[in-house]
């Protein structure tokens, strides 16, 4: 995301900062992550490349169903979030206070080009 970003602050406010999508993304087996571009920033220019993208919005959701990641569309619809959430899967394998590292480490390696 990004302050400048119009698209992003559309699905922000119609799609991500919805009532059913913030309580799926506030679920004890998800992990929201969210990187802001307001300001240049390599790394998420690596990662944004890294999906053959090379602007924002960008959306990805990960998960034992989706280790390397579901990128979502430019335009976001709540439709598209949830079924992402649900093809992705849970950590549900991992306990609770594992859940962030995991996520931490899949979007590291992507970000490195490594292989989760």
């Amino acid at each position: 995301t990004a302050d400048w970003c119009l698209t992003c602050q559309v699905n922000k406010k119609l799609v991500l900062d919805t009532e059913e999508v913030r309580a799926r993304l506030a679920a004890p087996e998800t992990v929201p992550m969210r990187a802001d571009w307001t300001r240049p920033d390599p790394a998420i220019g690596e990662y944004l490349r890294s999906f053959g993208r090379y602007g924002i919005p960008f959306n990805a959701v990960y998960g034992p169903g989706a280790p390397q990641g579901l990128a979502l569309p430019e335009l976001l619809t709540t439709e598209a979030v949830l079924d992402a959430l649900r093809r992705a899967g849970g950590e549900r394998g991992l306990p609770a206070s594992e859940r962030p590292v995991a996520a931490a480490k899949v979007l590291k390696s992507t970000i490195e080009g490594e292989k989760p």
